[in-house]
């Protein structure tokens, strides 16, 4: 599927362009992001637009949050910390204290409102202790019915506790791991609490899709790059991709 915008190159986090196709982004410590052309399966063609893409880490800065947008992402995904005593849209680094001071990053509020575009706005919480939770649930009290949210963890206990206090949003438990995989098919509580699971695509097989969907539960695959998984994994009918590749978000676009 050919991209006009492809010649163009792409945007960094200072919003420069023109670099060649296949050349990754790290500017400014900006997440990255990068344009590579995929080869679609036409046999698909009805099947690309029922994935929801989701531009990897995009909103930790706003050059790439828009870039996101401009390429057709249906979710941007926000990780979210705690800095200077507020929300954060980052990564968690150690140790948290130094991470903190030196964060130079948007605010949630920024990320959130320059995410305006988006369909869905995921959440990606890197920091779970009781406190930092009750400052998420705070911030989407009275903006979660404004727009739909997802809200993905790799702490079981974290989705139990917001399952009670965020009833509108989608709560995703985010598996790594056969570990993780092992706890989310045996936990019939947490099975209970969430929406979805967020799952690292290299797990994802057609038993998993069949048993999430007869769970009635979403499956979003992460991070997926190329066009031959791109392939794989929507033949298997996941719900979502989780992209940094341009691409990829403008062929589910």
């Amino acid at each position: 599927m050919g991209d006009s915008r492809a010649a163009g190159g792409r945007a960094g986090c200072c919003g420069h362009r023109g670099l060649a196709s296949g050349t990754a982004l790290h500017r400014c410590g900006a997440p990255a992001q990068f344009y590579e052309k995929v080869e679609l399966d036409p046999a698909l063609a009805r099947d690309y637009p029922r994935v929801l893409g989701v531009a990897h880490n995009a909103g930790n800065n706003l050059a790439t949050l828009a870039a996101g947008l401009r390429y057709g992402a249906d979710v941007v995904e926000i990780d979210v910390i705690s800095a200077h005593g507020q929300l954060v849209a980052g990564r968690d680094h150690w140790p948290r204290w130094l991470a903190a001071q030196l964060f130079r990053g948007p605010t949630l509020v920024q990320a959130w409102d320059h995410a305006a575009a988006a369909s869905i706005v995921k959440l990606d919480l890197q920091q779970t202790g009781r406190g930092l939770l009750d400052d998420p649930i705070a911030f989407l009290d009275p903006r979660a019915r404004s727009r739909r949210v997802m809200i993905s963890s790799r702490d079981p206990g974290a989705l139990l506790y917001l399952h009670r206090r965020l009833p509108d949003a989608t709560l995703l438990f985010s598996v790594a791991g056969p570990d993780a995989l092992h706890q989310l098919q045996s936990d019939p509580a947490l099975q209970e609490a969430i929406g979805g699971v967020s799952v690292f695509q290299g797990l994802v097989d057609a038993n998993l899709v069949t048993w999430v969907h007869q769970h009635k539960l979403l499956i979003l695959a992460w991070t997926v790059s190329d066009s031959q998984r791109l392939n794989q994994l929507v033949r298997l009918h996941v719900d979502g991709i989780t992209t940094a590749n341009l691409a990829i978000l403008h062929a589910l676009g």
